[in-house]
């Protein structure tokens, strides 16, 4: 079957302390070593996972910090995969860059080589708030990649901002999003910052040392992003993202799709669009020693049962502006849940979603509240 195809480069400069993905400050070597165990993985995947019988539909390079990696390495990386399952035509290719890490030339090669779209981890256009975030790019370094991708021909940019940050106003949020509305981007992904178990940050909360935002706050900036970027054109297509008319996310919409995506390097995930989902082992020893002896990274395996998947299938299609359509439901969950469903949907207070006879959706105010509402629908399953 068709799939997309996600690789974790884990190395970064530095490690932020909000942060919980896998990632790590690479030593002298390890970057060149993780780059043959890659290649490698690829070539037992093409072998061992039988769903793999497609061609890979979307590329996605995550982290980590992509650009880290030299262009001819970002390029093998590529090859790779055409030689082993074929790239579609029309692939969206993303590169996840950070401000500070690329050049222009860097840039230009990149795109020479197939990377087609960029994701820009701006998080912010206050110096203020990247020296909190400890973030290693400057306001300066964001507005000359910005202007640097264009020069190298990219015209599909997208940018993250974090917003919630710790003594944030309304203020700095806005001139945020007015500063990433200068630059024109296709798509903006926006983050409320998490407290993260098991990071700094977490410990700096329960230590005292940082204060979250109060909840009303958060609400006020996430809907005031609603507001500003609807307002010049952008559709919130989906909880944290917003695109122009056309460039909505085509990889990570076949995660809220429930299309199936294989996932290579430390901590990857794949799911085979069935039930199946596995999680590679997150650590870099461990990863590079079960490939070197031709054994797939998993950690862990696992087959959602009937009811998991009615759950999934209910909780990402509502993470999209287009919602559930009554028909789909009906054949996804059956028509008795579906029944359910919308019964419980009613019961929500009408400023959360919106519903018809045949679709339901969430609105910006329902997403905002996700969690409490899932919690709410999800009872019909059972």
């Amino acid at each position: 079957m068709p799939f997309s195809l996600y690789l974790h480069l884990p190395f970064c400069r530095r490690k932020c302390p909000y942060c919980d993905f896998y990632k790590k400050v690479p030593k002298s070597g390890e970057r060149e070593l993780f780059l043959k165990a890659l290649l490698s993985e690829m070539d037992l995947a093409a072998t061992k996972i039988q769903w793999l019988n497609g061609g890979a539909q979307t590329i996605y390079f995550g982290g980590g910090t992509p650009s880290l990696h030299p262009s001819e390495e970002i390029a093998q990386v590529l090859t790779r995969a055409s030689e082993l399952w074929g790239i579609a035509n029309t692939a969206e290719i993303t590169l996840e860059v950070n401000p500070g890490t690329v050049t222009l030339d860097c840039l230009r090669k990149f795109k020479s080589f197939g990377i087609n779209r960029l994701s820009i981890g701006v998080q912010s256009f206050s110096q203020r708030k990247l020296g909190l975030l400890y973030r290693d790019h400057t306001v300066s370094d964001s507005l000359q990649c910005e202007n640097d991708a264009r020069s190298a021909g990219f015209e599909n940019l997208s940018l993250d901002l974090i917003f919630g940050i710790p003594g944030e106003s309304i203020a700095e949020w806005r001139n945020d999003l007015d500063s990433a509305l200068k630059l024109d981007p296709e798509h903006i992904s926006l983050y409320n910052l998490e407290f993260h178990d098991g990071t700094p940050y977490e410990n700096w909360r329960k230590s005292g040392r940082l204060k979250p935002l109060e909840e009303d706050s958060e609400a006020d900036m996430y809907l005031l992003a609603h507001d500003v970027l609807t307002a010049k054109g952008f559709e919130h297509y989906e909880v944290s993202n917003y695109s122009r008319p056309g460039f909505r996310a085509v990889h990570n919409s076949a995660y809220w799709q429930q299309k199936a995506y294989l996932g290579l390097g430390p901590s990857a995930h794949s799911f085979d669009g069935v039930n199946l989902r596995t999680e590679n082992v997150a650590d870099l020893t461990a990863y590079l020693s079960a490939v070197w002896v031709s054994n797939l990274p998993i950690s862990t395996q696992t087959r959602n049962s009937e009811i998991e998947q009615q759950e999934e299938w209910v909780s990402l299609s509502l993470r999209l502006r287009d919602g559930i359509a009554y028909n789909n439901a009906i054949l996804n969950i059956g028509a008795q849940k579906a029944q359910d469903l919308w019964r419980r949907a009613a019961a929500l207070p009408e400023h959360l979603r919106t519903l018809t006879d045949s679709n339901f959706g969430l609105t910006p105010q329902g997403w905002f509240k996700e969690n409490s509402v899932m919690l709410h629908l999800l009872e019909f399953v059972n």
